[in-house]
């Protein structure tokens, strides 16, 4: 199993995150183009295909350690699909992202593994409402509504090579606080920053996001976006055969194209 920060310094480090932002409030300033109290819909399929690290686990096998390097990302990819949507005005920010993957990757030979596959089918549903602080700054709340299944067939020592298979989907919501930074720096070129933390144990152990992303408004419809995205997620429920474990990192650049409706 990877090692992992004690959770007083995750919890910590989010709450320092969201203070930064919160901070920054003070000192910035900057003009957004959406100065209308009138509701507007942006709308954002984009590309995230990312590296990942981590341990699964279902009931009574083995922990199996991950890592798809960013080099064979797309390699392990089976089918995905990204669209994020937000509904807002000068004061109000209403966004949803739907996030879908399902991609195999080779067992790591940790945990008396000797080899194997490991199938992973993600679906994210983050759902959140942001209030503007000033004109670059915004903060709020929301959920992220996770959905797994880990799919092990696997090759193990103990006892003689024996071989093990199984597979377990489950189900949870993780609390959301979110900041997110925006600033036009002309009419074309915008700096966007935008992270939370979430889970506190009501869903995940404990999650945190960060997205930064450079945008390019290449006229009043269309917007292009790179950027980067590393999200973490530390989740465990159940016992024996009822055991779910899901500890991963994934992190890795995204290609985003807006439409201002």
């Amino acid at each position: 199993m990877k090692s992992r920060p004690d959770s007083r310094i995750k919890k910590f480090g989010g709450i320092f995150l969201i203070s930064v932002f919160l901070l920054a409030s003070r000192f910035v300033s900057g003009q957004s183009p959406d100065s209308s109290s009138k509701y507007k819909v942006y709308l954002e399929p984009y590309l995230f295909a990312p590296s990942m690290s981590g341990t699964v686990g279902i009931g009574n096998l083995p922990n199996t350690f991950v890592c798809v390097p960013a080099g064979k990302v797309f390699s392990y990819f089976k089918i995905g699909g990204m669209l994020y949507a937000e509904v807002h005005n000068n004061r109000f920010a209403f966004t949803s992202d739907i996030f879908f993957a399902s991609l195999s990757d080779d067992a790591s030979s940790k945990n008396g593994v000797v080899s194997g596959t490991v199938d992973l089918k993600q679906f994210w549903l983050e759902l959140e409402g942001l209030y503007r602080l000033n004109p670059s700054l915004e903060a709020g709340v929301g959920l992220r509504i996770n959905e797994i299944t880990n799919g092990l067939k696997i090759v193990v020592t103990p006892g003689g090579t024996i071989q093990k298979s199984g597979s377990q989907s489950n189900t949870w919501v993780d609390p959301l606080i979110v900041a997110r930074y925006r600033k036009w720096f002309s009419d074309k070129w915008m700096f966007s920053l935008r992270g939370d933390i979430g889970g506190f144990g009501i869903g995940s152990q404990f999650s945190w996001q960060l997205q930064p992303d450079i945008f390019f408004r290449a006229s009043r419809l269309l917007q292009l976006g790179l950027g980067y995205r590393a999200i973490s997620m530390d989740y465990s429920t159940g016992s024996g055969n009822d055991r779910f474990l899901y500890d991963m990192d994934e992190y890795g650049f995204q290609l985003r194209i807006g439409f201002n409706l």
